[in-house]
């Protein structure tokens, strides 16, 4: 399943936004931003499950 994108309400102080600590000058930093993420969103996007599933009791 796809992950959900963050609402864009009030941040929350005991968790800051990893922006705010990452060196967004990094070169993998730089790297993604010139990935083309959508084609790999539809090429792997057979494997991804529709609907959520419950977790499977243990024990």
């Amino acid at each position: 399943m796809l992950g959900k994108l963050p609402e864009k309400g009030q941040r929350d102080l005991f968790r800051p936004m990893l922006k705010d600590f990452i060196d967004m000058n990094h070169e993998l930093v730089l790297l993604a931003d010139k990935i083309d993420w959508s084609y790999f969103e539809k090429e792997f996007a057979h494997f991804i499950q529709k609907e959520e599933r419950s977790a499977f009791p243990f024990g």
